[in-house]
């Protein structure tokens, strides 16, 4: 239960902001509002539902300044693993980086939307999973799933092809032994989102993705209130 509404947003099944009603999911799932009030309150702690007293459960709406907050936050803890993951297992971690990359380019250039969302995620999950630090990667899971989230909600197509070019850059500096130079077009690169993420998508956008969207939750539809 928790991991399909996990991923039903994450993937962009459902609209940042949207009304969950645990009566509905509960119906339609053919169970009491326990489990879904569980699963609702479980993403809450990763930041994915902002839940409202006497008004109900939300998919989260982030501000600039949250945008911005998080950004920050990558930053600090990216760049830490990637010192790390580059020191401790050099080798698997420029191979993952070179697999995640071209994975998301080659979805970028079929146009397809998920796909690449999945492959950006999966190269910023290299370092993260290199790094062996526990801590860190534990740290990282608290806003993973938002990260993930804002990456299938407000990307368009230039903006997926503009961060593929930029994960072959920091590549690039990776294979040349330039650390400094990696970690500053790591740094521009969520510097970049921070701004391209707080931009609300255009409707046309919204109806388009919406469009092509796999209707995979209708076995359970509606979700929304």
């Amino acid at each position: 239960m928790t991991e399909r509404l996990r991923q039903a947003i994450v993937d962009g099944e459902v609209e940042l902001g949207d009304a969950l009603s645990e009566d509905k999911l509960a119906t339609r799932l053919g169970v009491s509002r326990s489990p879904v009030h569980e699963a609702l309150t479980a993403l809450e702690q990763q930041g994915l539902i902002d839940i409202k007293p006497q008004r109900g459960s939300f998919v989260f709406l982030p501000t600039k300044e949250d945008i911005e907050n998080l950004c920050e936050f990558r930053l600090m803890i990216e760049a830490e693993a990637l010192r790390l993951a580059m020191r401790r297992r050099r080798d698997e971690t420029l191979a993952a980086l070179k697999a995640a990359a071209q994975g998301m380019q080659e979805a970028v250039l079929a146009g397809d939307h998920l796909r690449s969302s999945h492959g950006d995620t999966a190269f910023h999950g290299v370092s993260i999973e290199n790094s062996g630090n526990s801590y860190l990667i534990n740290a990282y899971r608290l806003v993973s799933g938002k990260v993930a989230a804002l990456r299938s909600h407000r990307s368009t197509d230039a903006i997926r092809g503009e961060a593929s070019a930029e994960h072959f850059e920091i590549i690039a500096r990776l294979e040349e032994d330039d650390m400094p130079a990696a970690l500053e077009a790591l740094s521009n690169h969520i510097l970049k989102m921070a701004k391209r993420y707080s931009v609300e998508p255009s409707q046309e956008r919204v109806a388009t993705s919406r469009a092509s969207r796999s209707p995979s939750l209708e076995h359970f539809a509606p979700l929304l209130d």
